[in-house]
């Protein structure tokens, strides 16, 4: 099974009284998150499910990558991916999909760098910068969860070895 943690792009800055789950993607950040979603496509990633948090910059990156996909399925707005997205939360979701093969995550940070982190059993923690996409491939679920990194596209990087995963 390959799983996408997918950053959510640039948005818009915290601005009272705007909740922080209002915060909408910017101008800059749409035009880059099309940017990635191409080099995603253009990589091979082509998830069977795609789950987003329910803030709004999240879904609209997840709306972004859809839609650049030309992916056929809904985008699924889950709760569990709000911030404090876990590993428990993703062993969560994946039980729920058990026959899926690709699996996108759309969500925030430090989440995702914390499961990136821990997936990956890296030395030092990880911090994913907006809108960047890490692939991971998880041979079998098993408790714990452990695994692989395929690659990881950050700015106009693509990163393959978890050696060069800096901070």
């Amino acid at each position: 099974m390959r799983i996408y943690l997918v950053r959510h792009s640039e948005a818009v800055g915290r601005v009272p009284p705007m909740p922080d789950a209002a915060r909408y993607l910017s101008a800059r950040g749409r035009v880059s998150f099309r940017e990635m979603a191409r080099r995603f496509r253009d990589a091979g990633g082509l998830p069977t499910r795609i789950f987003t948090s329910p803030f709004l910059r999240a879904v609209q990156t997840a709306e972004i990558l859809s839609e650049t996909l030309r992916y056929d399925g809904e985008v699924v707005v889950d709760p569990r991916l709000s911030p404090g997205f876990d590993v428990a939360n993703l062993r969560s979701a994946l039980d729920d999909c058990p026959s899926e093969r690709e699996i996108a995550f759309v969500g925030h940070e430090p989440d995702l760098g914390d499961i990136l982190t821990r997936l990956l059993s890296l030395s030092q923690g990880y911090s994913m910068r907006k809108g960047a996409i890490a692939a991971l491939d998880l041979p079998i679920v098993v408790d714990p969860l452990r695994a692989t990194l395929a690659w990881l596209l950050t700015g106009d990087r693509r990163i393959e070895d978890p050696a060069m995963l800096k901070t």
